[in-house]
């Protein structure tokens, strides 16, 4: 699905990756201690992008995403910045023509632990919002949440209202909301 776990997560933040693994072959760009900076990258996209009991959905929006890379003194990365701002994602239920907005405006900072030189990640901001009028706020992930692996499959530390923490659960969460 790529207006949230392949957009957010396999799209951009698949390029984030590429960006940083790039990095740490070929190091700095800039020059040591300065940051590299990519982007904007504006990105269109109209897909069908998972499939629901009975319907299929249509995903079209733009958006935009940035990129910041620091280095340490050895002009390894130590932290990668993306800057994520989505504001009209609609997905479509194709055998009704249901629709719903979904908003996502974040930070995704990717830290290197210099014990294990494993990264972390932290997302900040909210990734996933949907108001539907006369109900309000059906759908949310906002706040601070930290992951202990860059698969999101372990939280760490969270503050804020973390609905679709994980990955497997936008499918069911959309899915529902679509129906």
């Amino acid at each position: 699905m790529r207006t949230t776990a392949n957009r957010r997560i396999g799209g951009p933040a698949g390029l984030a990756l590429g960006v940083l693994a790039a990095a740490l072959v070929a190091g700095p760009a800039s020059g040591a201690g300065a940051p590299d900076h990519f982007g904007p990258f504006d990105q269109e996209y109209s897909f069908i992008g998972f499939e629901c009991e009975g319907f299929e959905v249509l995903i079209e929006g733009t958006g935009t995403d940035e990129y910041t890379i620091w280095y340490d003194e050895s002009g390894q990365p130590e932290k990668l910045l993306w800057r994520a701002r989505y504001p009209h994602d609609t997905l479509t239920n194709l055998s009704t023509g249901k629709s719903i907005v979904v908003r996502g405006m974040f930070q995704e900072w990717l830290v290197r632990d210099p014990a294990t030189g494993d990264f972390m990640k932290t997302i900040n901001g909210f990734r996933y919002m949907v108001n539907r009028p006369g109900d309000g706020v059906i759908i949310r992930d906002v706040g601070r949440i930290t992951y202990g692996d860059l698969d999101q499959t372990i939280v760490t530390w969270q503050a804020g209202k973390h609905e679709l923490a994980f990955d497997a659960q936008i499918p069911e969460a959309f899915c529902g909301a679509l129906g």
